[in-house]
């Protein structure tokens, strides 16, 4: 499967559309659910997610959740948070009102982020092993050699096609418009908190499973107690008193 964070490159192109058109919350999120299931399990096995009717049942709900935990409990505290470098291109979404508009563009939000899932499974079918478009296309399973090995070329177009989605999104985010009027400084106490939060989950995990020989489970694992992290922390930090932004 190419890259989690690569998969919402396959949908900025309906940045041309008008604004009203779609929601950018939903098609994101929504290109990124679908491995959610793999966070949630904190291993690569996926039942439901990459599944057409998982996307209704499953991944809809899922993605409507992450939406309100996004911007209600983890961006403001992120995004404050960040370098400068990162944070004057992202300070002005602190504004936004998620519930809002929300409330307001219900059937906007379900159609952008059903687009995103669905966007996210036609990837995959290109760069899974039993991807639809790999089981369709016998090419694909032809394989060629690299230093000695053989490669799918269904794996190759899983890395290459990371490669150029990682390429897509920074070059996107690097021409959003900056804002230098901050409402604070970076924290390093978060970070800090993140850090450990991080840890003690990734810690409690390894002990109840770990395997050196599963490192797709092990990155995904680190990737899941990293978002846990991102959510426990903003409680962490309303708690104490005597912390200050």
């Amino acid at each position: 499967m190419p890259f989690t964070f690569a998969h919402p490159a396959i949908i900025l192109p309906l940045k041309y559309f008008p604004k009203k058109w779609f929601s950018c919350t939903g098609l994101i999120i929504g290109s990124l659910t679908p491995d959610f299931e793999y966070f949630i399990r904190m291993k690569v096995q996926s039942n439901y997610s990459h599944t057409v009717a998982g996307i209704f049942w499953f991944d809809l709900p899922l993605a409507i959740l992450l939406t309100f935990v996004f911007h209600n409990l983890i961006r403001n505290e992120l995004f404050f948070n960040l370098p400068n470098y990162l944070k004057s291109r992202t300070i002005v979404f602190t504004e936004f009102n998620w519930t809002n508009y929300f409330s307001n563009n219900l059937f906007i939000v379900l159609l952008s982020t059903i687009i995103g899932i669905a966007s996210h499974l036609f990837w995959d079918a290109f760069t899974h092993e039993h991807g639809y478009f790999v089981n369709h296309i016998p090419e694909l399973k032809n394989t060629f050699i690299v230093f000695g090995n053989k490669v799918s070329f269904w794996k190759a177009t899983q890395h290459l096609s990371t490669l150029v989605g990682t390429i897509v999104i920074i070059t996107a985010f690097l021409k959003l418009p900056k804002k230098h009027s901050y409402k604070s400084q970076e924290n390093l106490k978060y970070w800090l908190i993140i850090i450990i939060v991080s840890t003690v989950v990734l810690i409690l995990k390894f002990s109840i499973s770990f395997n050196l020989k599963t490192y797709g489970n092990i990155i995904v694992s680190i990737i899941s107690s990293f978002l846990l992290s991102l959510i426990i922390t903003p409680f962490l930090i309303k708690s104490n008193s005597n912390y200050k932004i």
